[in-house]
């Protein structure tokens, strides 16, 4: 009888454990079933009754299970960890409700309605740490593990996974350009699409490429201050040039695969001077030396070029001449940006205290525009430019008129405008596309 008795024991178990999964999995889903709650009490009320009658001893744990007829009080539904920051980084603190659970006490976020018409805040771990980039009226960032496209709604659109170390990202037209700095690969995308993945042969400084998908880098070269090469759309490299007398600090290409270089020569003193040349090496100008002055980096507005020194902001024609240049007049230029048809904007600090300073790509000089505090963030687009003051989204016009703004709930960490009246701001742990308007005085 022992042993008949211990055979009926495990099968009351087995049974047990068949019927605790099916509960499990009825009740992990947050289903509640009054005919299944009922049923199970009837069940416990059985297999005590039939134990008892063969005189079956239930090991106490078991027992307890059977004894308890308690109704399980559903979970609290809880706001995924991501998602919570990122509405407190857009909106501030969320509303916080207690619950109970036996005697543990639980946490429950409220999730917060956004405002009518307001792009919620979409989570993005570690989105301070991306570089973003303008295409068209879409955005796309790189992080050393991850390529993502999002639309104008601030939306994820793709998310393709990459291996870079120190990614750098850059816009041409349709063709996006994800490069390493101090390390050798690089990839041409067109928008999601990977067009090509080419390795250099030394460590990338710096990279650029056309608007017809030209790729151009500089990087090391043992024995040398610098090389540059370029690869074809097809991955291919096309070009290489060294440079054995001057540091090259930085590179651009043209639409019609013009080439120039920046150059730093140390010798006397830190002069700077840029050559241009063509894609079988023949030289095509050479500029004046820029005395006293480091043109860290170049970027072709058609044929003709702007450079970016530590001093001033230069013009170079189609031919190598000096169109125009601006000083800084002894402040420190802080940030800048590049709009598509060669507008440049230029954040400047003294003592403290920033101004704006836009320069078309015709070369006037605007009037400065003061900022109040110094902005994490500035950019430029063809007729008007965006900035954060604090926690406010400013967008203006190149004379700092017509101003609209939107307001933050965190610390913007980038901006990049997709239009006029639309801002992507960067958070820590989110992305929102903001809606600037009109504050009346």
């Amino acid at each position: 009888m022992g042993k008949k008795k211990r055979n009926i024991l495990k099968m009351l178990l087995i049974t047990l454990c068949l019927l605790g999964i099916m509960l499990f999995v009825v009740t992990a889903a947050g289903v509640r079933v009054p005919f299944i709650e009922a049923y199970k009490i009837n069940f416990k009320h059985n297999i005590t009754g039939i134990s008892n009658m063969l005189g079956v001893e239930i090991p106490w744990e078991v027992q307890l299970y059977l004894d308890d007829e308690t109704v399980p009080t559903p979970k609290p539904t809880m706001v995924p960890a991501e998602e919570a920051n990122a509405l407190e980084e857009a909106y501030g603190e969320v509303e916080v409700v207690e619950t109970k659970e036996g005697t543990t006490e639980l946490t429950v976020r409220e999730t917060v309605k956004p405002a009518k018409n307001e792009n919620v805040p979409v989570a993005l771990s570690g989105a301070s740490n991306y570089k973003f980039a303008n295409l068209g009226d879409r955005m796309v960032c790189v992080s050393e593990t991850m390529y993502r496209g999002y639309d104008g709604k601030g939306e994820l659109l793709w998310e393709e996974v990459i291996q870079m170390q120190n990614p750098q990202i850059t816009v041409r037209g349709a063709y996006v350009l994800v490069n390493e700095t101090g390390a050798k690969k690089l990839q041409l995308y067109k928008g999601k699409n990977k067009i090509f993945e080419a390795e250099c042969q030394e460590n990338i400084i710096s990279a650029d490429l056309s608007k017809n998908g030209d790729v151009v880098a500089v990087t090391e070269k043992k024995y040398y201050k610098g090389e540059v090469v370029v690869f074809n759309k097809k991955g291919e490299m096309i070009f290489g040039w060294n440079s054995g007398s001057y540091n090259i600090l930085d590179v651009a290409i043209s639409p019609k695969r013009k080439v120039a270089v920046s150059l730093l020569n140390t010798d006397t003193g830190a002069d700077s001077y840029v050559t241009c040349l063509d894609v079988n090496g023949k030289e095509k100008y050479k500029t004046d030396i820029f005395k006293n002055s480091i043109i860290f980096d170049v970027e072709f507005n058609g044929e003709k070029l702007n450079a970016i020194a530590d001093d001033r902001c230069i013009g170079i024609s189609a031919k190598g001449k000096t169109s125009w240049e601006h000083s800084y007049d002894g402040k420190t230029l802080a940030n800048y940006d590049f709009a598509v048809n060669g507008s440049k904007l230029l954040l400047l600090e003294s003592g403290g205290v920033g101004e704006i300073v836009v320069v078309s790509a015709g070369g006037k000089k605007y009037e400065p525009i003061k900022t109040g505090t110094m902005p994490e963030s500035v950019n430029i687009k063809s007729d008007y430019i965006a900035y954060n003051n604090g926690r406010d989204v400013v967008v203006t016009n190149f004379r700092g008129k017509g101003v609209t703004r939107a307001s933050c709930g965190a610390d913007i960490k980038q901006i990049h405008a997709i239009e006029k009246g639309k801002i992507f701001c960067v958070y820590s742990s989110s992305v929102q596309v903001k809606k600037p308007v009109r504050v009346k005085n």
